[in-house]
This record gives structure tokens, sequence and C-alpha cells, in this order.
């Protein structure tokens, strides 16, 4: 895993508890939760919604 950056989220699989790094220093390269490392959270885009006019 990359090292984290200002701005990231981070997601726990097990547990589903989301953080957002608001500092970053000299650390870890990875954020334990649970037991096991958080994950990176990309963004997804939303799907467009079409609705047919009658």
């Amino acid at each position: 895993m990359a090292k984290v950056k200002k701005g990231d989220r981070l997601s726990c699989v097990p547990c589903g508890r989301e953080v957002v790094v608001d500092c970053c220093g000299v650390s870890e390269k990875v954020i334990w939760c649970c037991g096991s490392p958080m994950k990176k959270v990309t963004k997804k885009k939303a799907a467009k919604k079409t609705t047919k006019k009658k």
C-alpha cells in the first residue's frame, strides 16, 4: 500500500468504519482496524438516471 496522503479516505472491510486523513507526518504506511489493514476508498461515479417522458 502506498503512503497515505492528506484527504485520503480509508475504510475497514470487517466493521465498515471510514476515516479521512487530515494530517500526515512521518508515520506508518498502513492504518489498521479490526486486525486488518484499512483499504483506500475510491470515488465511484454515480449512475445517471434516465426518465422517460410520456
